[in-house]
């Protein structure tokens, strides 16, 4: 703009000042960028290392409680009556283990996708992102065996 002002014969101090404003507006819409894009980063940041461990917690205790509810339960066989429906129960239809593998398979899985994406929303590329893939995996799932322990401790309890 400056080479075209001075090849023209206009005068440079309006045309100075307008390129100074297109400076700033442009530093401030970077700014207004970066602001939206930290509050992505932060809710894919707790979503995943925070309330996904959490929930996996408290479901591994609700299977728990049931599965301790069904044991106590006796149904005498052909006990069927009138509209109801004959229920079959079983206490094993999902093993504990089996479900915590599910939990950290999943919050692996979780994380990687939601380390990836984190980067592509900050560098613009993954290949930037690849260190945080390990902390997020390490962290989901260190917070999912923490919180099943101490919701283990709070809801233990309950039966």
């Amino acid at each position: 703009l400056m080479l075209e002002g001075l090849e023209a014969g206009g005068e440079m101090g309006p045309l100075l000042n307008k390129i100074s404003v297109d400076i700033q507006e442009t530093r401030i819409i970077r700014k207004d960028m970066a602001a939206n894009v930290t509050t992505y980063v932060i809710f894919i940041s707790f979503a995943t290392i925070i309330a996904a461990p959490f929930l996996f917690a408290l479901s591994n205790q609700l299977l728990s409680i049931i599965q301790s509810l069904i044991s106590n339960i006796n149904v005498p066989q052909g006990a069927a009556g009138g509209s109801m429906m004959s229920m079959s129960f079983s206490k094993d239809a999902i093993s504990m283990a089996n479900f915590k593998i599910f939990a950290i398979a999943t919050l692996s899985v979780t994380s990687f996708f939601s380390a990836v994406i984190i980067s592509t929303i900050r560098y613009g590329n993954v290949k930037d992102g690849i260190k945080y893939i390990p902390v997020f995996i390490i962290v989901s799932v260190i917070v999912y065996l923490i919180a099943t322990k101490i919701l283990g401790y709070f809801l233990g309890g309950i039966l």
